[in-house]
């Protein structure tokens, strides 16, 4: 498959992915809320459905209570995506780990599907939903 896009769009996705994996990870929890157009959304099996900025506020006061005092890591590998003018098509694969008394556990795998949307030079997440292997 030919690669889509500038050079500058592709490194600027994939920063995207990095920077929201770190900052629901060690926050700030704004910093991974604007990973997310204005209208964005984000879907989950086992977390729900949160969309808009304040709907995405919302979820990370959750998911930080959700984890308890454990450390967590999301792991995001093998991305791909394709780039078509101002929108992209992309998923990658998901471990996600709690970490807790020098132990880590492994609490999901599976993948993700993203709509990404260029907003005002900046690539951001339109739509992203979570699928969990083995959960239906």
């Amino acid at each position: 498959m030919p690669l889509t896009g500038t050079v500058e769009d592709r490194e600027q996705i994939r920063e995207l992915y990095a920077r929201y994996a770190f900052t629901i990870d060690h926050g700030p929890h704004e910093d991974w809320v604007r990973c997310f157009t204005e209208d964005g959304v984000f879907e989950s099996p086992r977390l729900g459905r949160h969309a808009g900025y304040d709907g995405l506020r919302k979820f990370t006061q959750m998911y930080k209570h959700s984890a308890g005092d454990a450390q967590v890591r999301h792991m995001m590998t093998n991305v791909m995506f394709t780039i078509d003018g101002d929108t992209a098509m992309g998923g990658c694969y998901l471990e996600y780990f709690h970490c807790k008394n020098g132990k880590a556990t492994l609490e999901a795998i599976g993948r993700y599907q993203d709509e990404l949307r260029k907003v005002d030079g900046n690539w951001l997440f339109q739509y992203r939903r979570v699928y969990i292997d083995g959960h239906g």
